[in-house]
């Protein structure tokens, strides 16, 4: 295997050193590529997660947690469907496939707790955002979970051009992205869109992960506009309790895409922060 280089930064060079993050099984692509499938019974579903045994561990957990409020009642994924839907169990079991197959990457010095807690509040404001523009729930949330996976790959990989870029980022007070730019020519975003391409994840979830900094919505990539708003809102009601949180910068035409209310967006913001809480617990602890 090559060494990394630790200077200058391309796509193509991401693309050769994708094998040094862990790829996702087979399981874990068939439910992300199926996971706005409206033709997929229960029973395929449930197939398709009885393949691994340790997801289903880790989602019967979950089902059984206080954030359900079901706790003795869910002893199989047949169950879990049952009693939640199938809609709801998809999600659910995305989460803990992402989860559960990256979670064991803990580069030094990185923050993995800040990490997966900004991913799942940027998952669960997204799939809130969907619901409110009609767009696909299931496959917002899961864009959301995954979109900062360029930097899980920046601090395993490339340790040397983060800490560089994190230093010029406080020196010029630079938000994270625009200091990759300035520094390495390409952003997080760019290198997580460059992952998920070659894991073979949905081409509208590539898109969403790779625009989420920069974002148009004359791209037609609603997803990725549902993305952003949902990034910017997860920073701005800081639920990671990062202590270097700053606010994002905002695209104009994607909140304008929302149209929210100052009373709507009060309930949106409560629900974000509420259905957080709880599921943070039920995930994290």
């Amino acid at each position: 295997m090559s060494e990394v280089p630790t200077s200058g930064i391309d796509l193509d060079l991401v693309a050769r050193h994708v094998d040094k993050l862990p790829s996702p099984s087979a399981v874990v692509v068939e439910l992300l590529q199926r996971i706005d499938d409206e033709d997929m019974s229960s029973t395929q579903l449930a197939r398709i997660i009885a393949r691994d045994q340790a997801l289903v561990v880790r989602m019967l957990r979950i089902a059984n947690s206080p954030f359900y409020g079901l706790r003795g009642r869910v002893e199989s994924i047949a169950d879990a469907i049952a009693v939640l839907g199938l809609r709801a169990v998809r999600s659910l079991a995305a989460t803990s496939a992402v989860a559960g197959g990256l979670a064991g990457i803990a580069p030094p010095g990185f923050d993995t707790g800040i990490f997966w807690r900004h991913s799942l509040a940027v998952a669960i404001a997204s799939r809130a955002l969907a619901r409110r523009v009609k767009a696909s729930e299931d496959v917002a949330y899961v864009a959301g979970l995954l979109h900062d996976i360029g930097t899980l790959m920046l601090a395993s990989v490339f340790p040397a051009q983060r800490a560089a870029v994190l230093t010029h980022a406080a020196e010029h007070g630079l938000h994270i992205a625009d200091a990759e730019q300035a520094l390495l020519g390409i952003d997080h975003a760019q290198i997580g869109g460059t992952l998920a391409e070659r894991w073979n994840f949905p081409s509208q979830i590539c898109c969403a992960i790779s625009c989420h900094h920069r974002v148009s919505p004359e791209r037609g990539c609603l997803l990725a506009c549902t993305v952003h708003l949902g990034d910017v809102l997860a920073h701005a009601l800081d639920l990671a309790g990062d202590p270097a949180e700053r606010v994002l910068p905002i695209s104009p035409e994607c909140w304008a895409r929302l149209a929210l209310d100052r009373e709507s967006g009060r309930r949106l913001f409560a629900d974000i922060e509420r259905e957080f809480q709880a599921l943070s617990s039920a995930l994290f602890n």
